[in-house]
Formats: C-alpha cells, structure tokens, sequence
C-alpha cells in the first residue's frame, strides 16, 4: 500500500517571500497550500522539454506575433498555487509583463513532462488546478511510453498519435517520436 507524503503547509505569502528571498529560484511548488519539492529533472524529462521547448520556440519566432514561451517559471494559480510548469504559453493579448517573481497571469498552453518525481502530482492536483484556472491546453508528455496526452480545457483528453497537433498553438504540430531521444 502506497504512503501519502506529508507536506509541510505554507501561506501563499510566506512561499511567495521564500521565493523572493531565494533569488526567484526555489526547488519547490506550492500546490494547493502545501510546498511539494521538485528535484531538478532526469536527462530523460530534460531531453525531452529541451526538445519541446527548441520546436515551440522555432514556430513562435517564425509567427513573431508578441506571444510568450517560458520554460519553469513560477506561475501562480488561485487560490493557493504556485507552481513551475515545464513549459508555459500566453498569447500575444494575455502576454503577461516580465518581471521579477511569479508570474500572475494563467497560461494559454501548459506542457508538463511526466518524471518519476512529479508524475503524481502532474496528473493529479496540478492538472485539476491548470484546467480551473483557465489552461486552455495542457500537454502530459510521458518519455516513460513515448506518448502525449492533450487536455482541453472542459478537461478532455485525447492521446495523440504519431503527430501532436495543438488547437491552442495555432499551426503547431510535432512528430510525436522526435521529443523522445534514444
């Protein structure tokens, strides 16, 4: 029988000012009050943003549209959520503004890649509060069995096949194989 972890409770207040005092740099989200530590990620899930993110990042540029891509940045979610998404999209209209802490604003299109150490909380309590907060799409990117998982924002989803075609991204599709390296 699995164990759930305790995790310690925090204010958003207090983790916003852990955050700050750390340089905006901090190993850990707040989800839903409670701080979940997230070890920095294997190469297997770092290959794999790494390869999402090059891919985003080319089709972005090309539309040179004002729209914004962030990989782990800290975005905060109502009422009590902090968290780091592996890579994060506004479009040009809900671009927020770049400055230092947390971002205040709900991504249009979220990726999270599923490690060992995030998983759980990836498909669980985060994916609820993206979908809540207004993620239009999020993307769970599994290298465990090469696949990605679309979620609408009425929380449907859809595994994609050889090719992942996004609904959010406009005209941005990927060979699913080519984000997962041998």
């Amino acid at each position: 029988m699995a164990t759930r972890v305790a995790h310690p409770r925090l204010t958003a207040e207090t983790f916003d000012a852990l955050v700050a005092r750390n340089g905006d740099r901090f190993d850990a989200e707040l989800i839903r009050g409670e701080v979940v530590v997230t070890p920095p990620d294997d190469p297997v899930g770092s290959s794999t943003v790494l390869e999402l993110l090059g891919r985003i990042f080319v089709w972005q540029r090309a539309r040179d549209d004002g729209s914004l891509l962030l990989p782990d940045v800290f975005v905060k979610l109502p009422p009590d959520t902090t968290v780091g998404p592996d890579l994060a999209w506004w479009s040009a209209s809900r671009r927020p503004p770049i400055v230092r802490g947390p971002i205040r604003v709900v991504p249009d299109w979220v990726a999270e890649v599923l490690s060992p150490s995030t998983r759980e909380n990836d498909l669980g309590p985060k994916r609820e509060d993206y979908l809540a907060a207004g993620v239009r799409e999020l993307w769970l990117v599994d290298p465990a069995d090469r696949s990605i998982t679309l979620v609408d924002a009425d929380g449907r989803e859809q595994r994609a096949g050889s090719r992942c075609t996004s609904t959010v991204l406009d005209g941005f599709s990927v060979e699913t194989d080519a984000l997962f390296l041998d």
